[in-house]
């Protein structure tokens, strides 16, 4: 079984990046990417993913309420992953009213991306045996754990 993933990023350069270390994965299988807030609205009730990888900043964010993104994503998505360029006070405040289990650096994805999906979103699927070792995410839990909403 496979998990479902939605990357929703409006940068052009980064997405493809993203959904790149995505499709590396055996167990993930990436159902959709979004480029604003609207097509994440409705990509989001439309695929139902397993994982939201949330961009926290869009051009259009100004058009829609926070509490309304967040009950629409957390109806649809099992699990929420924000992401952004910026690990700050602000950025974890920002995830953590959009009810996301967890914050992650872009700049970090490569490395961090799959160790976050097992480590946040356990009750999402068991993945199967990754090309990433046991060790790598041992080593990403610590750096993470500064990130989340939950440690600010």
């Amino acid at each position: 079984m496979s998990i479902k993933v939605l990357l929703a990023d409006g940068n052009a350069v980064m997405r493809p990046v993203i959904a790149k270390v995505l499709m590396e994965e055996p167990a993930v299988e990436l159902v959709g990417e979004a480029t604003n807030l609207a097509e994440t609205l409705q990509m989001t009730a439309a695929l139902k993913p397993d994982v939201l990888l949330l961009e926290l900043h869009f051009d259009d964010e100004s058009e829609y309420p926070a509490d309304v993104v967040k009950a629409q994503i957390l109806l649809h998505a099992k699990c929420v992953l924000a992401i952004s360029l910026w690990n700050d006070t602000e950025a974890r405040a920002l995830a953590e009213s959009l009810g996301a289990a967890g914050l992650l650096d872009k700049a970090k994805l490569y490395s961090e991306l799959i160790p976050a999906i097992k480590q946040f979103c356990p009750k999402v699927a068991v993945m199967k045996t990754s090309k990433r070792s046991t060790n790598e995410l041992s080593q990403s839990s610590t750096s993470l754990t500064k990130a989340t909403p939950e440690a600010a």
